[in-house]
This record gives structure tokens, C-alpha cells and sequence, in this order.
């Protein structure tokens, strides 16, 4: 089958006014989708490769001091960020008081749980745009597929006939909408499943290494 004539591209460039317009916005959200999907799979697997580094590390040190230290390489890591404030906490506790040390330490403890719901959000930025993509784009399609037959309906109408030539043109190219709408979709929803569960692992990560880093502060 000639591709321009009779094929997908074919019925694209014949498609109606509504149906390109259609087209054009789930291409939008294709691109942009596969550009999040890509973007949030080398920033995740640079985060767990750091995790590994630094959990790796944990084992070699026995002082809050000398993690901090190990880790002053990695000044961009939520790790040593978390470290850091840990480390900051213990020199200024106050040693010969043990109820502000206590106090000391629970003030820690709240500052490393914003710090890691910071770096949580910014792991989930721009997920939530697959999210959408994947509600949105099946009705975005579909509506698509509903103004194509209403027009298939409107040249019955004015042709008196209905004809398989007259009727399957009209529809093929109201159906491809539909068929665009998955297309964007269901990749949509695989990247976000997926990129949604490798960030709560490295959330579960980073929480192990601050309760990791309050028990030199308890000790």
C-alpha cells in the first residue's frame, strides 16, 4: 500500500482540521513524556549508584566525623547533606546537659526529615506530568474519534449513501486518534509506575542512612 495514499501517514495528512489539532497535542505529550521518562531514568540510576557508593562507605567509618569527611567529595548528595547536618548537630550539643542533648538531637532529627522530604520532591518532580498524560491522553484520542465519525455521519448525510467507500475513509481516520491517544498513554503510565517506585526506594535509602547517622548522635 503506497504509505502516502493509503497508509497511517496518508490518513494523517487527509485527517480534518480537529483531528490534526488532536494529533498535534498528543504528539506534545508523546515528546515531552519520553523526555521526562529518560531525563528521571538517568537521574534515578545516578542516585542509586551513589546510594551503593555511600552505603559502601558505611561500613569503613566509626564516627559521625570521619562519614562526613568520606562523603565532603559528594557536596551535591542528599547523603552528604544529611550527613552533614548530623555532624553540625553533634559539635553543638551540649555535652554536660543531657536533656539539651536530647532536644539537640530531635532538632536533628527534624531537619534531616525536611531534608529528605526536599530531596523527595525532587526525585518526584515532573512525575506528576506522566500522571496526566496517562488520565488525559486516551479521552484526548477518543475525542478525536468522536468528531471524526460525526463528520462520517455529516457526508452520509449530504451523499445519501453508506457505502463501505464512503463510510471507512471518514472512520479509518477518526480511529487514529484513538490508536495515538494509547500510544501516548500507555508508555506514560509504564514510565510512571516504574519511576514512581525506583524513587521510593531510594526514599526508603535515604531514610536508613539518617536513622544511620542519628545513632552516632545517641551514642
Amino acid at each position: 500500500m503506497d504509505l502516502i495514499s493509503g497508509g497511517v501517514l496518508g490518513m494523517i495528512l487527509h485527517a480534518g482540521p480537529v483531528a490534526k489539532a488532536v494529533l498535534a497535542i498528543l504528539l506534545f505529550f508523546s515528546l515531552v513524556s519520553w523526555a521526562i521518562i529518560l531525563f528521571k531514568a538517568r537521574q534515578l540510576g545516578q542516585m542509586e549508584r551513589e546510594a551503593n557508593a555511600v552505603f559502601s562507605i558505611m561500613n569503613d567509618v566509626d564516627s559521625l566525623k570521619k562519614l562526613t569527611l568520606q562523603l565532603r567529595t559528594r557536596r551535591d548528595s542528599p547523603f552528604y547533606t544529611i550527613a552533614l547536618l548530623a555532624y553540625e548537630g553533634s559539635i553543638k550539643a551540649p555535652k554536660e546537659n543531657p536533656s539539651r542533648t536530647k532536644e539537640n538531637a530531635l532538632e536533628v532529627e527534624r531537619r534531616l526529615t525536611i531534608a529528605i522530604q526536599e530531596e523527595n520532591e525532587r526525585l518526584e518532580k515532573y512525575l506528576s506530568f506522566l500522571a496526566t498524560t496517562a488520565n488525559t491522553a486516551p479521552f484526548v484520542g477518543l475525542f478525536g474519534t468522536v468528531w471524526g465519525i460525526m463528520d462520517s455521519f455529516r457526508e452520509i448525510g449530504i451523499r445519501g449513501t453508506t457505502s463501505l467507500p464512503v463510510v471507512a475513509p471518514g472512520i479509518s481516520e477518526a480511529l487514529i486518534t484513538t490508536a495515538f491517544g494509547l500510544a501516548t498513554a500507555i508508555p506514560a503510565v509504564v514510565g510512571y509506575n516504574y519511576l514512581l517506585g525506583r524513587c521510593r526506594r531510594i526514599a526508603l535509602r535515604l531514610e536508613n542512612f539518617a536513622t544511620y547517622v542519628i545513632s552516632f548522635l545517641e551514642k
